[in-house]
């Protein structure tokens, strides 16, 4: 779990630091940062709600 904890973790960091041309790209950056972060919390909340 950690290692996806850290990859997920890596690509929001990677997204985070591309440079912002326009506005088609500000949304691009925002829209996946907030994907992996959703799917981040979610894959530390499904597995303790199930035990």
């Amino acid at each position: 779990m950690y290692l996806l904890y850290g990859l997920l973790i890596l690509a929001m960091m990677f997204f985070f630091v591309l440079p912002i041309t326009d506005a088609r790209t500000a949304w691009m950056k925002l829209s996946v940062v907030g994907s992996l972060g959703i799917l981040l919390a979610a894959s530390v909340l499904v597995p303790r709600l199930i035990h």
